[in-house]
């Protein structure tokens, strides 16, 4: 337990001057007396990736295409001195369990906490940041069944902001609901985000704040609160953030419910919001491109507990352009909501 990640640098993190870090004169501040429990299991999930993605090229055996050549990858991949993948397998491996240890020994009184070395206290703030290691698959589920409640009514972010305003901590947020098999608590907070983002952004003028339409911003602000409707959005800040393509991923990922599971098979379990299943309305995705492939997803409404989804796969033949038109593929599915489909592509 001797070595943990520290931060010192804050900037585009969405916790700029987050008071879970102490007194602070700017996001650039010094604190790497603290020990974020975010960061801890961040670094889990980044090293069980890494040994994934050896074992996966531990195993590959070189391939050819139609004409016989070698491809991409391979000639790539000969260019470079041999690695040990098995090797790189075990280290990173090491790496994710001495992490994991680190993160759960930060488990205190029904939270994970933050770390001050320095006063050598456990923070007694809760931070929406908090439930990484749900969203990282380092809590058990004695742990997730004390966290639910926070996973559907997220607490505040760094003492005063809303939990959907800054896009990592809504990444974390709704990844953990749907690690806790959550699905449908990901899918509102998600519909939420979206709504607040597409309200301005699919504007026809700029907005209070002088947005341009179709520029993601910064973050959201709080419009209204209200015990109907909850806490109401709308976009903010600086223009032009990479972060805006978050709302995609949402979108592609808790909604419409569409995931990688292995190479060329995908789950589809599409949950929609309330908001959304007004019976007969269709809604459109697509061209989405998927490897090789170009996705076009068509989900129906049949009711507040039904629906009907087409999926629609071809292979990529113009990939500057999307073009698609060999080798198509059709699924015609029906179910109730989170209701999930496998689908193999190849």
């Amino acid at each position: 337990m001797k070595y943990h990640f520290c931060i010192s640098l804050l900037w585009e993190s969405g916790q700029d001057v987050s008071s879970r870090f102490g007194p602070q004169q700017t996001g650039g501040t010094i604190i790497q007396h603290v020990r974020p429990v975010d960061l801890q299991a961040s670094m889990v999930q980044g090293a069980e990736i890494l040994a994934r993605w050896a074992t996966l090229l531990l195993y590959a055996a070189p391939t050819q295409n139609v004409s016989g050549a070698l491809s991409l990858v391979d000639v790539a991949l000969s260019t470079v001195p041999p690695v040990d993948f098995a090797g790189e397998v075990a280290y990173w491996q090491k790496v994710a369990n001495e992490f994991a240890g680190k993160t759960q020994h930060m488990w205190r009184d029904g939270w994970f906490r933050d770390y001050d070395s320095v006063a050598r206290e456990w923070s007694s703030q809760q931070d929406g940041m908090h439930l990484a290691p749900v969203f990282c698959g380092v809590s058990d589920w004695n742990q997730i069944e004390q966290l639910r409640p926070y996973l559907s009514q997220p607490p505040s972010h760094s003492n005063g902001w809303a939990p959907l305003c800054w896009p990592p901590v809504v990444m974390t947020l709704i990844g953990a609901a749907s690690a806790a098999k959550m699905p449908f608590d990901a899918a509102e907070l998600a519909y939420q985000f979206i709504d607040a983002s597409y309200r301005s952004i699919d504007n026809r003028v700029s907005d209070e704040e002088s947005g341009l339409p179709g520029v993601t911003r910064e973050y959201r602000r709080v419009v209204s609160v209200n015990k109907k409707s909850g806490i109401e959005y709308a976009n903010a800040g600086i223009e032009g953030y990479g972060w805006g393509a978050l709302s995609v991923h949402l979108l592609m990922r808790y909604i419409l419910g569409l995931h990688e599971q292995d190479a060329g098979r995908l789950v589809v379990a599409p949950v929609l919001s309330h908001a959304l299943r007004q019976a007969g309305s269709t809604y459109r995705v697509g061209p989405v491109q998927w490897g090789k492939y170009a996705l076009q997803v068509e989900c129906t409404v049949l009711d507040a507990e039904n629906y009907t989804l087409h999926l629609r796969s071809s292979t990529i033949v113009d990939e500057e352009r999307l073009v698609s038109s060999v080798d198509e593929k059709q699924w015609h599915l029906a179910g109730t909501w989170g209701q999930e489909h496998a689908i193999q592509l190849f």
